[in-house]
């Protein structure tokens, strides 16, 4: 156990984007009817209104007679475009909606859809897996090319992260220094990793450039926006819902994590430029808060999660080393520092808050399950078994408080999880038996049971926690990349991320009944939702590479 120094509180400025005013008295209404190129009207079908001042988007489904309104745009103009089966409509001109009043358009599905894109990881081509899921299967994949700059990567990067990392990626010379002046940073705090020379770091950017360069027009189209959509009408039973969107200024943030606030409002953790951001739930004005100045200018901000008092907690994962809490209330900071640990690099996705106050982080990078005591101002590391066993990364993920109050983790590449008594810090691993499971994220249920998400194998796992009992529920859509597993703690239902197919989904554990719901856009990029507890409606989420967060309020 280390006693960290503690930064003292700090307040800090918000930014705030425009429309920051209350949403009382500012919002207006948006109907219309949606046809087909012969005039007959449309259910089922897409309609999404975009603000490009606000950067806010929003889409709906057309009802009995092709009908659709939505009564909570913010005053403003909106480009309108409906999508439905294999046509969509051209998009509108720009419509006025002012606060108070009704506005109206019809619009005629009359222009051929691209066509569909195939179910995948964001930026990958169909059954392409990255490294980490490479690690998760055991599949050995390529080598590292051979080279003077291989022995040191064998011998000062493989301490913290597989070859695979390095050998599915591609990049300039600017961009490989990038990465290298990066981990280099990360490395520091490390008791594992070993720096750099000026030497190695020339031979090695050589090496990486030459070996691992951009090839010439490789880089992969952008696909159509919407291209995720489904190809068929919604039936009745899928068409009571809303999607609320909004579009972050950066477009590299990498917003992984997000979280929502005892008051309903939206906060994400942004992993570049290190900002935390909230959306008002209400105005949908979009804030933006600097955390305390650090030993150094990289923030790397992820992991957010609401405490039991309120209070956001997420990891500054980057050279700076801590932790930090923010109280929305009176927007204030407390930053903790880390200890030493093996990689350096102790960040990760996936933050808990114990009902006892403990904080709890899988480190994915390195090998560990980091604890903090808030009222003690003390971290406790527990080092991964399996991982230190075969002196290899057991890329810890995700994470839960099991019903016995007990601490449970995804061991990713070793299709494994682990239970962390959280009392005397004993672990105990057990596989899961899935075939290629790449276990992401879980949560835990009413029960206490625990329900993990099968990212490799499209499923959801439910775990019995006494007696280790498994169960798989696949849902509808194929290939799906099933990423988490979020329960509905007071209506006994199981949200998820289908993160390859662009939906959100909800399992009924006990019937058996999914209901899927699809995004706006493709390639989202969700891989972490929050139930908005003070609307047991509203599903928040947070794309990752597409710079956006919102919600999905269920209508019905």
């Amino acid at each position: 156990m280390s006693k960290p120094s503690f930064a003292a509180m700090a307040l800090v400025a918000a930014v705030s984007c425009p429309g920051a005013a209350s949403a009382q008295g500012t919002v207006g209404t948006l109907t219309g009817v949606i046809t087909d190129a012969a005039g007959s009207a449309v259910a089922g079908a897409f309609v999404q209104m975009r603000n490009a001042e606000r950067r806010l988007n929003f889409m709906v489904i057309t009802q009995e007679q092709g009908k659709y309104s939505i009564d909570r745009l913010p005053a403003g103009k909106y480009v309108v475009q409906a999508i439905g089966g294999e046509h969509q409509s051209a998009p509108s001109s720009p419509v006025e909606v002012a606060a108070g009043k009704a506005s109206s358009i019809d619009l005629s599905l009359t222009v051929e859809r691209a066509p569909a894109l195939p179910p995948a990881w964001p930026g990958r081509s169909p059954g392409e897996r990255g490294a980490e899921a490479e690690a998760a299967v055991g599949g050995a994949g390529p080598r590292l090319a051979e080279g003077e700059g291989k022995a040191i990567i064998e011998a000062k990067c493989m301490t913290c992260h597989d070859a695979q990392r390095i050998v599915r990626s591609r990049a300039n010379e600017a961009r490989w220094q990038q990465v290298l002046s990066t981990m280099t940073q990360y490395a520091e705090g490390s008791t594992l990793a070993k720096p750099l020379s000026g030497d190695e770091a020339k031979v090695l950017l050589a090496y990486l450039s030459t070996n691992y360069a951009a090839a010439p027009g490789s880089a992969r189209p952008k696909p159509d926006p919407f291209s995720r959509l489904p190809r068929t009408l919604l039936p009745p039973e899928q068409r009571g819902y809303m999607v609320v969107e909004y579009e972050l200024s950066n477009p590299r943030a990498e917003p992984h994590e997000i979280a929502v606030d005892s008051e309903g409002n939206g906060w994400v953790s942004q992993r570049v430029g290190g900002k935390l951001g909230r959306l008002d739930h209400e105005t949908l004005a979009y804030v933006e808060y600097e955390p305390p100045a650090g030993n150094s200018a990289v923030v790397r901000l992820n992991a957010i999660r609401r405490g039991n008092s309120g209070e956001l907690w997420m990891v500054d994962g980057g050279p700076n080393r801590r932790w930090l809490s923010f109280d929305p209330k009176y927007e204030r900071f407390t930053a903790y520092s880390l200890p030493a640990t093996r990689s350096g690099n102790a960040t990760g996705n996936t933050m808990r808050v114990h009902p006892d106050n403990t904080v709890w982080l899988a480190a994915i990078a390195s090998n560990q399950v980091i604890r903090l005591d808030p009222a003690t101002q003390q971290f406790t590391i527990y080092d991964v078994p399996v991982g230190v066993k075969n002196n290899r990364n057991a890329t810890p993920y995700g994470m839960a408080v099991g019903g016995d109050g007990n601490i449970w983790v995804v061991e990713n590449a070793f299709d494994q999880l682990a239970r962390i008594d959280r009392t005397t810090g004993k672990i105990d691993e057990f596989a899961l038996g899935v075939k290629d499971p790449v276990a992401r994220k879980l949560g835990a249920d009413w029960d206490g049971n625990l329900w993990v998400g099968l990212h490799g194998a499209g499923e959801l796992l439910r775990v019995d926690y006494k007696t280790l009992k498994m169960t798989e529920f696949t849902p509808p859509s194929k290939d799906a990349g099933v990423y988490l597993a979020e329960p509905d703690l007071k209506n006994h239902l199981i949200w998820t991320t289908l993160h390859q197919v662009d939906k959100l989904a909800r399992l009924d554990p006990a019937t058996g009944v999914w209901t899927e719901y699809p995004l706006m856009f493709a390639e989202t990029d969700v891989r972490r939702i929050d139930l908005d507890p003070t609307n047991s409606k509203r599903v928040w989420y947070s794309g990752v590479l597409s710079s956006r967060m919102g919600y999905i309020e269920l209508l019905q």
